[in-house]
């Protein structure tokens, strides 16, 4: 195990070419459209308009991991477990802080800081492709709490004592 993550670790710090053949200025355009995908579909699910939401995705396989261990949804699950949340004024808000986003071809990946009344400070990221259309979709999205490092060991300790209680082990 300690191989195995030693081996994504190094093979994640290498360079990663982030260029793509368009030039900066496209570049630019590019960005500005996957930023205007993310912030959009975030606006929709605070609107409760499941149709730009979902539409938003990929394709209908695409994937949405949720906080919960056990929350990792294509689409069509995703819509169907969420529909409740879309039936009110607002689904959920998530308001984006910050943002980084790097492509290559047709293909971008993005990680974000968000804002949310209901669960405080939590981050996103996820992957992007360009369909044959030239829109930008995301097809694969990841909302976590960032954990301070101080914490850790308590709130693992409060996890397993949690899942223990219900007996996942």
């Amino acid at each position: 195990m300690i191989l195995f993550s030693l081996a994504i670790t190094i093979n994640a710090c290498q360079p990663i070419d982030n260029t793509s053949s368009h030039g900066d200025d496209v570049d630019m355009v590019i960005t500005a459209s996957i930023n205007a995908l993310v912030d959009n579909w975030h606006q929709a699910a605070s609107d409760a308009d499941s149709m730009t939401y979902f539409s938003s995705m990929h394709n209908d396989a695409s994937i949405f991991m949720g906080t919960d261990a056990s929350e990792r949804w294509t689409t069509l699950e995703f819509a169907q477990w969420s529909h409740r949340f879309f039936q009110g004024e607002s689904a959920w808000t998530f308001v984006p802080r910050t943002r980084h986003v790097n492509m290559h071809g047709s293909v971008g990946w993005f990680d974000e800081v968000l804002d949310s009344d209901h669960m405080g400070e939590c981050r996103g990221s996820g992957v992007v492709i360009q369909g044959s259309d030239g829109q930008w979709r995301i097809a694969h999205y990841i909302l976590s709490f960032p954990v301070p490092n101080d914490l850790a060991d308590a709130l693992v300790k409060n996890i397993q004592a949690y899942q223990g209680g219900l007996n996942l082990h």
